[in-house]
């Protein structure tokens, strides 16, 4: 009965996903941050300094999908980043991303906009290049932004 109990609370967390996160933002520096989806509307994020909270932030991340949190240092600065992303809201193909990237002097994240296109679809890393689809009509095209011009956006 105790496997079975164990195996249906894994089972469960995997299928639901993490709603609280606590990011490592930078252990050398004892910055981190605590991530918490609350009712897949919002994030709330807290930035720690030496476990005293430094900056605190609501953000609106509401989807009629399930939201789920990914950890990537996006700019390659040292510092972790992270990323809210959900399925699109027609057949579910595609992952509609909302960047956040740390910003050490402000200690806070910042949303980071896409250069082209209007919003991050199915993004990745390659090297130092951020990779988005756009859609020109029916047809798919890779926008690259490079990742130093990330960390020199400023909101």
């Amino acid at each position: 009965m105790k496997y079975i109990f164990l195996f249906l609370c894994i089972f469960t967390k995997i299928a639901i996903g993490c709603d609280n996160c606590i990011l490592d933002v930078n252990n050398g520096k004892k910055l981190s941050a605590e991530i918490l989806l609350v009712d897949n509307d919002s994030l709330l994020v807290s930035v720690l300094d030496a476990d005293k909270q430094v900056n605190i932030e609501r953000i609106d991340v509401s989807s009629e999908k399930k939201n789920h949190i990914s950890f990537e240092d996006y700019n390659h600065d040292g510092y972790r980043d992270f990323s809210i992303w959900h399925m699109d809201e027609g057949m579910g193909i595609y992952k509609i991303y909302r960047l956040f990237v740390f910003f050490p002097g402000d200690k806070q994240f910042k949303e980071i906009k896409p250069s082209c296109g209007d919003e991050f679809v199915n993004i990745r890393v390659e090297r130092d290049t951020l990779v988005n689809v756009i859609y020109d009509g029916n047809t798919h095209k890779s926008c690259y932004i490079r990742l130093k011009t990330l960390e020199e956006i400023k909101y």
